[in-house]
C-alpha cells in the first residue's frame, strides 16, 4: 500500500474537475483478484465458454480494423490461455485454423454483471475513489492475448477509471483540442463511441507522430489504475496477457449535452438505415448495434426531445471544488501521464482534395458527415436556441 492513502473524497473530487490522465497506485492493494494467478482464474472461469474476438495483429490497412471485420469463436479460458502461450511459435490454433503468431484473442468489453456470479462482483469495488456504492456490477471486464486491441476512440459520456490486473497494457491518449487531426467517425455506429479513422496499428510498438498532436502515452502494470478525463482520445493495446477491469463515471452536466448529441446521432443513422442494402448497412452499423435498424422511430423521436428537454432545463455551474488542495506531482499514489514529446515514427500524411474524385462519395461518405461531431454540435445549438424561443 501507498506510504500516504488519500482521502478517498480528495480523490474524488479530483476525478470530478482534472482534465488530463492520471495514473493512481497503491489504491487497489485489497483488491483479490490483483493477486490472482493463471489457476485462480481459471478456477474462477471454470468451463464456461468466453465469447471471444479474433483479430490480426499489425494489420497495416489505412483504416482501423473494426470489429465487423474480425469474427468471434468460444473458447474455455483454458484453451484461451493455450493460444495465448502458443502466440509466439507460429503454431495453428485448433479452434480458428489460424496461426496464433498473427493473430490476438480478446474477451473484452464484457459486463462483469453478465458474466460472474454475485459474490465475485463484490472482488471489485471503487470506494478508494470516493464510490464506495461501486463495485463489479459497475463494471466492466477485459481479458486479452498480447496484440489485442481498440480502434483509437473517445467515450462520449462521463470519465473512465481503469484498473490493471495483470500484464502490461499501453495506452497512447490524446486531449480533445486534438480532435479534427484523428479524422473523427461516427461510422461504424456505436453509441457513445466516437472512433478515429486513422490505424495506429499501422505503428505497432511506436508513438504515431500525428501532425498537429500532443499524444500522451503510459504503460500500465498491475496494480495501476489509469483515470481518462473526458473527451479524451485512447488507442489501448496489450503488450502481452493482460486482464483489466474499469467503470465508467457519470458527470452529471457535461453528460446532458452528450446525451442530446448522441439522441441525434442515433436519430440520423436509424432513419438512414431503413433505406440501405443489406451490405452498406453491415459497414454503417457495429455489431452490437444492429436493432437499431428495426427500432421504433417515435422512440427515438422522443428521445431527442427528452435529451433536448434536460440540456435547457439544467443550469450548468463551474465547479467550484478546484484540485489546487491537491499537490499533484508530490502525492506518492499519483502520477502524471506525460506528453510524448519526441514521437519516433513518420508522420500521418493528410489526404488532399486530388486524392477524391467525386464519383467515389458514396452514401456511407455522406451519412459520415451528417454525423460529424461538427455538424452534430451546431444541430445542437440550433435545436436549444429555438426551443428557448
Amino acid at each position: 500500500m501507498a506510504s500516504c492513502s488519500p482521502d478517498p473524497l480528495q480523490v474524488r473530487r479530483l476525478i470530478g474537475c482534472f482534465q488530463k490522465p492520471l495514473v493512481f497506485r497503491g489504491l487497489i492493494d485489497t483488491w483479490p483478484m490483483l493477486k490472482f494467478t493463471v489457476s485462480d482464474w481459471k478456477n474462477l472461469f471454470g468451463e464456461n465458454l468466453l465469447e471471444c474476438r479474433v483479430g490480426i495483429k499489425d494489420a497495416k490497412s489505412d483504416e482501423p480494423q473494426w470489429e465487423r471485420q474480425s469474427y468471434n469463436v468460444k473458447c474455455t479460458y483454458d484453451e484461451f490461455i493455450k493460444w495465448s502461450e502458443n502466440c509466439g511459435d507460429g503454431n495453428i490454433n485448433e479452434l480458428s485454423g489460424l496461426e496464433t503468431s498473427k493473430h490476438f484473442l480478446y474477451y473484452g468489453y464484457k459486463y462483469m454483471k453478465d458474466t460472474f456470479d454475485p459474490e465475485v462482483l463484490q472482488l471489485t469495488n471503487w470506494k478508494a475513489f470516493g464510490y464506495p456504492e461501486r463495485n463489479g456490477a459497475d463494471s466492466t471486464f477485459w481479458l486479452g492475448t498480447a496484440g489485442a486491441h481498440t480502434p483509437c476512440h473517445y467515450d462520449t459520456y462521463g470519465v473512465n477509471l481503469v484498473a490493471q490486473l495483470s500484464g502490461r497494457k499501453r495506452w497512447i491518449l490524446y486531449p480533445p483540442e486534438d480532435s479534427n487531426f484523428l479524422q473523427p467517425t461516427r461510422i461504424p455506429y456505436e453509441e457513445s463511441s466516437v472512433y478515429s479513422r486513422i490505424n495506429f496499428e499501422k505503428w505497432a510498438g511506436t508513438v504515431p507522430n500525428i501532425e498537429g498532436t500532443h499524444p500522451h502515452v503510459v504503460e500500465l502494470v498491475p496494480g495501476d489504475v489509469l483515470f481518462v478525463p473526458r473527451h479524451w482520445w485512447h488507442h489501448v493495446r496489450n503488450e502481452e496477457l493482460s486482464v483489466s477491469i474499469n467503470t465508467w463515471i457519470e458527470l452529471v452536466d457535461e453528460d446532458h449535452e452528450a446525451r442530446l448529441h448522441e439522441s441525434l446521432v442515433k436519430f440520423l443513422v436509424a432513419h438512414t438505415s431503413r433505406n440501405l442494402p443489406t451490405d452498406v448497412l453491415s459497414e454503417l452499423l457495429n455489431p452490437n448495434e444492429e436493432d437499431i435498424a428495426e427500432a421504433h422511430l417515435d422512440d427515438i423521436q422522443q428521445l431527442v426531445r427528452y435529451t433536448l428537454k434536460a440540456t435547457v432545463a439544467v443550469t450548468k455551474e463551474k465547479i467550484s471544488e478546484g484540485y489546487s488542495d491537491v499537490p499533484i506531482l508530490s502525492e506518492p499514489w499519483i502520477l502524471p501521464v506525460m506528453c510524448n514529446q519526441f514521437p519516433s515514427s513518420e508522420p500521418e500524411k493528410k489526404k488532399t482534395r486530388s486524392d477524391h474524385v467525386h464519383s467515389e462519395v458514396g452514401t456511407l461518405d455522406v451519412i459520415r458527415a451528417f454525423c460529424h461531431p461538427r455538424v452534430i454540435e451546431i444541430v445542437s445549438q440550433i435545436l436549444r436556441e429555438e426551443f428557448n424561443t
